[in-house]
């Protein structure tokens, strides 16, 4: 049986009760709350069943007149966010809902979604710490390569900046990383504004460090909501790669919020030496999916707009 969901345009969202029902879960990763997707994309609307006991987000767009949805840039999975057990069947129900109003969609679903059997969807590691251990449990479980990071940094004898801005955060993350990306400007500007937002309204964490020419050497953006932490911008100039300064950054943060109730988010990264880096830090994967609806015409698949992964 199909179960139908409302679709409701973005001015006719009722936001409190949105985010009641996508902080209903434990721990809820900060991509599907209002306040999050309203800095990030100008047009979202939303899939709702019953009185928001299950939403979803959907971004639409329309390139060469036909409409299409997928994940704006900062987000990583975007729902299903569910008051109620969500089956495979559900899942299916809500992707088919989303079709009605377009031709094509990128749907990133978040862990632990119930995925219908059909679907090929492709999978994202998204690595993550329980952080109620106490730190000498959880230090225990670096590798080998990151504690010799650590003890370098240390011997530095490294301090926290606390005048650093997430402008001059964003500022050393594009002169190192931006040009081995294909990640814009516009983009990246967005994730400034949403940053210095969540820095303002204390729902981030920024950590900094800099060498001994007071020049700006590492610098970490953490989304801090509901017992989460989210890294979403880790920039570290050259001296602090040799010096170790992004593993003593994370080993800070960990020290802080060891022994609490609370998770440590890394994301996820495509990039092998990235994924290894988190992982040793005693990271476990769970993983989000991808999946995609094409009902376009033969022909228009030559000009389908390009993924956001």
């Amino acid at each position: 049986m199909l179960h139908k969901f409302k679709y409701i345009p973005h001015q006719d969202i009722d936001f409190e009760r949105w985010d009641r029902c996508v902080s209903s879960v434990e721990f809820p990763q900060p991509y599907g709350f209002s306040w999050y997707l309203n800095w990030l994309s100008d047009n979202w609307d939303a899939l709702v069943y019953g009185d928001y006991d299950v939403v979803m987000p959907v971004f639409p767009r329309v390139k060469n007149r036909f409409k299409f949805s997928t994940r704006p840039f900062g987000t990583q999975s975007t729902g299903p966010y569910s008051r109620i057990p969500m089956t495979p069947e559900w899942s299916k129900s809500l992707i088919e809902s989303a079709m009605d109003h377009m031709v094509y969609g990128e749907f990133f679903l978040s862990p632990g979604t119930s995925l219908y059997e059909d679907w090929k969807p492709k999978e994202f590691a998204n690595l993550v710490i329980d952080a109620s251990l106490p730190y000498k449990d959880l230090i225990s479980k670096y590798s080998s390569q990151n504690k010799r990071s650590i003890k370098k940094a240390n011997q530095l004898q490294l301090e926290w900046t606390s005048w650093t801005t997430v402008k001059e955060a964003v500022a050393l993350w594009q002169t190192t990383t931006q040009d081995k990306t294909g990640i814009s400007s516009e983009k990246l500007d967005r994730l400034t504004t949403l940053l210095e937002f969540c820095s303002y309204q204390k729902r981030a964490r920024l950590y900094a460090v800099r060498d001994e020419y007071n020049q700006l050497a590492g610098a970490q953006c953490w989304i801090d909501w509901e017992g989460r932490t989210t890294l979403l911008l880790n920039a570290t100039s050259e001296w602090g790669k040799d010096n170790g300064v992004s593993a003593w950054l994370i080993d800070q943060h960990i020290q802080t919020v060891a022994g609490s109730k609370h998770v440590i988010d890394f994301e996820g990264s495509s990039l092998p030496g990235l994924s290894r880096f988190y992982t040793g830090f005693g990271a476990k994967n769970e993983p989000f999916y991808m999946h995609i609806e094409n009902r376009l015409p033969f022909w228009a698949c030559l000009f389908k707009p390009n993924s956001t992964y």
